[in-house]
């Protein structure tokens, strides 16, 4: 009985870490392309400036 138990307990504990790691995922590539689009516009801007 304590084995079912333990894997009971541990079964919620997984799925969450790899959401986390999904959401991190998400916004770590969002971030990069809001960054990339950033820095595309302010070079796009000394571009024309210039």
């Amino acid at each position: 009985m304590k084995l079912p138990a333990a894997l009971r307990s541990a079964r919620p504990v997984e799925p969450s870490p790899r959401w986390s790691v999904r959401v991190l995922w998400l916004v770590a590539i969002w971030a990069a392309s809001v960054l990339a689009l950033g820095v595309v516009g302010w070079l796009l801007r000394l571009v024309l400036l210039s």
